[in-house]
């Protein structure tokens, strides 16, 4: 019998009805037609990755259409229009004014950078060296080259940061920085490490990346300053302008391999093979060097921040470096061949990633969890919230208990 100003407990609900109770999102995916989860699986994240698998299949089986002097007029629509086009929506999208707050990673950065443009050209050029000596395709090596001079991801790496646990401020700013300088750094290395190799002189290089790159990402910025009022339209639409910005990359690999292939593809299958079995170890090796090197305790680096340093410093851009080799070395006809390493390494170092998430996770928030332990509430003495806890049902005094945060490094956990 229940007495007056008794309430009776109503019954937690069972797991597995809990279970089984799906939120909106989930119902109304699981509603939709077999036709809308394919075109947005299509159309979603792994847009890029199938359509230049489609891209190069098209290519292969009808280089016609995309040839130099072809009824697509790459010369015209792929080295000027699309080009231009990607770089002035970078130099658009890019916050300059957003470059100061990177003082304050400043060793970051420094690491960052110096990881980026010293120590992995250093080591592919010495590679390269090597392979020179064998018959492995010339091409292929140079493109190895290419791939190694890049800077790293514009989005992939703070993706991968954030998920991992890392310090996703500062991989923004690196970002940012790293790929401003790589405008300018990427040509220079180039020119350092392959130019004297090169059918095109320096003065017609160092021209053509002027007017295809830093006048676009020059008038984008102008663009900015000039029109204060399309900022919030840039952001609203950011991923619109990211979307138009993949599909004049896979234009432009499109007519690149349309050429390579009319001309013929001077490289065996089994030296892609082998190119496989040289970038995969390639990458993890720079992983383990930029882990190790960045637990350093000269460094001073947060765990989340040596998550952040191992996203940052070891991977490339395909963003960037499609367009430069498009830009360099379109009279080559091996410039399709130029650009495979990247189009290996480029989808090899986010499935490598998303494998490391959940170790990277727990390493970079093993202090926050450390810490809690150490924090434990006195067993003999009263708690002065236990009558109010008693006023709330379980579920509730559960949650009050989730309020509290631990700051870890720069995020907060």
């Amino acid at each position: 019998m229940i007495t007056h100003g008794e309430t009776k407990a109503l019954p937690p609900l069972s797991t597995e009805k809990q279970n089984n109770e799906k939120s909106p999102v989930q119902a109304s995916e699981d509603s939709k037609p077999c036709y809308a989860k394919v075109f947005d699986e299509f159309w979603g994240k792994r847009f890029f990755l199938y359509f230049l698998v489609i891209s190069i299949a098209v290519a292969a089986a009808y280089p016609e259409a995309g040839r130099r002097r072809g009824p697509l007029k790459p010369r015209i629509t792929v080295s000027w229009v699309a080009v231009i086009l990607i770089f002035y929506i970078t130099g658009l999208k890019l916050k300059t004014h957003e470059l100061k707050n990177a003082a304050a990673y400043w060793k970051l950065n420094v690491y960052v950078i110096c990881f980026t443009y010293i120590l992995i050209p250093s080591t592919v050029y010495v590679l390269s060296l090597i392979l020179r000596e064998t018959s492995f395709n010339s091409s292929i090596i140079d493109g190895m080259i290419v791939m190694s001079c890049l800077p790293t991801t514009i989005s992939m790496c703070v993706i991968l940061t954030k998920t991992g646990g890392g310090n996703e401020a500062a991989a923004v700013f690196n970002a940012t920085v790293s790929n401003f300088l790589g405008i300018f750094l990427t040509p220079a290395l180039l020119l350092l490490l392959l130019g004297q190799s090169g059918s095109v002189s320096m003065v017609d290089i160092i021209v053509k990346l002027v007017v295809r790159v830093v006048v676009p990402v020059v008038g984008g910025q102008v663009t900015r300053f000039v029109l204060p009022g399309l900022k919030p339209w840039i952001s609203r639409h950011g991923k619109g302008l990211k979307r138009f910005s993949e599909i004049l990359l896979l234009f432009i690999v499109y007519a690149t391999f349309c050429q390579t292939f009319y001309v013929g593809v001077d490289a065996k299958p089994e030296e892609f093979a082998i190119l496989l079995c040289i970038l995969i170890p390639l990458h993890l090796a720079y992983l383990a060097l930029c882990f190790t090197t960045a637990r350093f305790k000269c460094l001073g680096y947060a765990r989340p921040d040596i998550v952040t340093v191992l996203f940052c410093s070891t991977q490339k851009t395909v963003a960037l470096g499609i367009p430069l080799i498009t830009a360099i070395y379109e009279e080559s006809e091996q410039a399709g061949i130029l650009s495979v390493p990247l189009l290996i390494y480029h989808p090899m170092q986010l499935v490598v990633g998303s494998l490391l998430i959940n170790r990277l996770y727990e390493f970079a928030t093993q202090d926050s969890i450390e810490s809690s332990d150490d924090v434990e509430a006195p067993q003999d003495k009263p708690h002065t919230h236990n009558k109010e806890n008693k006023e709330l049902g379980p579920e509730e005094s559960r949650n009050t208990n989730r309020g509290s945060t631990v700051s870890v490094g720069h995020i907060t956990v």
